[in-house]
């Protein structure tokens, strides 16, 4: 279905879902939910999230009481998980981390990047949503950190996975967003990678800003080998109808979902 050597796709239990290659050489179960009937992993419907989660962890032997939905509000707040919490313990999180068996962590998406952390020698875990505001706020780089500081991880060790979300082609802003994105990667020296000149619409310039270069330049300097970084290469936007996006569907987005347990 897609031409990426990095993934497969299966269809299972009434869900269509990828997973990563490398990942599953590890035994990880994991899986990263496409577009499926009557699937819908948002909160809006929770008799439908529940019965979307309960096909999905069939469909991968996971007990559906041992999965962690975080209450994501595009904050750079990381949870250390050391048992299963309940939605409401983990309101505005963004990121869970664990090293404990049988707890399966997940987060939710429709365009924003969702990241798939495992340190095979610490058995280590760990899922992260990064829209372009999480993004801004280094969340994937403050997931690391933790890793490495909560439970001595080492970054040359770490491997990262980048599920589909939206991206460069496809992720276009104004001049007020452009210029906070300057600022905050100024440091960097290399904005010229990430932010390119868009269309002019209506009259007003647009940018095209590359979210996922920003985190690889970010985990790249903080240690990560880059053979240890894994993407998809899926924009969400340019494969929308088998992807659930904001920007292809608008208000009648559904959420799909990364889940990942050791």
């Amino acid at each position: 279905m897609f031409k990426s050597e990095e993934i497969v796709y299966v269809e299972k239990e009434g869900i269509h879902y990828i997973q990563f290659k490398r990942l599953l050489k590890y035994g990880i179960k994991h899986a990263y939910t496409l577009k499926s009937e009557g699937i819908d992993f948002a909160f809006t419907d929770m008799e439908k999230n529940a019965m979307s989660y309960d096909k999905l962890c069939k469909a991968l032997e996971i007990d559906p009481s041992k999965v962690v939905q975080p209450v994501q509000t595009h904050t750079d707040c990381i949870k250390n998980v050391d048992k299963v919490l309940s939605t409401g313990e983990l309101q505005n999180v963004d990121g869970l981390i664990t090293n404990k068996q049988e707890i399966a962590l997940t987060t939710k998406n429709a365009d924003c990047i969702l990241f798939l952390f495992y340190d095979p020698v610490k058995k280590v875990i760990a899922n992260i949503h990064s829209g372009w505001r999480g993004t801004f706020k280094k969340i994937a780089e403050k997931a690391v950190v933790k890793m490495i500081n909560s439970y001595g991880c080492r970054p040359s060790d770490i491997l990262c996975f980048i599920c589909p979300s939206i991206r460069k082609c496809h992720f276009e802003v104004s001049l007020d967003v452009k210029e906070l994105c300057e600022e905050i990667f100024a440091f960097t020296g290399k904005t010229e990678k990430f932010i390119e000149l868009g269309e002019i619409v209506d009259g007003d310039q647009k940018y095209n800003i590359d979210t996922v270069e920003i985190n690889r330049i970010l985990l790249l300097e903080l240690g990560i080998r880059e053979k240890n970084i894994i993407d998809c290469n899926l924009c969400s936007v340019c494969n929308g109808d088998k992807i659930e996006s904001v920007r292809v569907d608008g208000d009648n987005s559904g959420r799909g979902t990364a889940i990942i347990m050791l």
